[in-house]
């Protein structure tokens, strides 16, 4: 998938979902392909780190004979982090805790993204 098209649907993607923050896609090292906040933010550091969350979640995954990580919601003390991988893309929507409601939007259509 090129560039402009994962940009493109990252970009719908942030006007469908208002209470999106950013939205992040990276290749499975965890390198940036495309980043978009609304605040300042190290894309590489947050692409890295949850590029590492999903090969972790794959080890257990694995260990247990549960299969590999589809995707993964994360709760922290002031919003969210929804995570979703394939195996040519890690793809990461940042949200606020008034962004509860939309987790499950933004779970489908990163999921729905990955599969192109």
């Amino acid at each position: 998938m090129s560039k402009q098209v994962i940009e493109q649907k990252l970009a719908e993607l942030m006007d469908l979902v208002p209470e999106c923050e950013g939205l992040i896609a990276a290749d499975p090292s965890g390198k940036v392909i495309i980043g978009q906040t609304l605040t300042d933010m190290n894309h590489s550091k947050i692409a890295k780190a949850c590029t590492q969350i999903l090969n972790d979640s794959n080890v257990l995954g694995n260990d247990i004979k549960k299969g590999i990580i589809k995707n993964t919601t994360i709760e922290l003390e002031e919003g969210f982090a929804v995570l979703v991988g394939s195996k040519k893309l890690v793809l990461v929507a940042l949200a606020g805790v008034d962004g509860r409601a939309s987790l499950g939007l933004l779970k489908r259509n990163l999921t729905s993204i990955s599969k192109l």
